[in-house]
């Protein structure tokens, strides 16, 4: 799969990890999940969307991320 690089706009679909404590086990499995937004950081083993950014800070910015293991992507795409 090949990784679009920093600065465009994506649709990841992943499978999100889950922790249960005191649960059933049948409920013990990953879950599917997607996410929109600004692809801003593209490492080896993981990639940072944004949905939201705060201020002017260029150096090291603000804003509300998710970050998604490589291994746990499914499907990306530019929009």
């Amino acid at each position: 799969m090949k990784i679009p690089k920093a600065g465009r706009r994506v649709h990841v679909e992943w499978i999100d990890i889950v922790g249960l404590v005191n649960d059933v086990l049948s409920k013990a499995v990953p879950a599917p999940c997607w996410s929109e937004g600004l692809l801003v950081r593209v490492e080896k083993d993981f990639i940072v969307l944004a949905s939201s950014m705060y201020g002017d800070s260029p150096d090291d910015p603000v804003g509300d991320y998710t970050v998604i293991v490589i291994g746990c992507i499914k499907r990306i795409r530019v929009l």
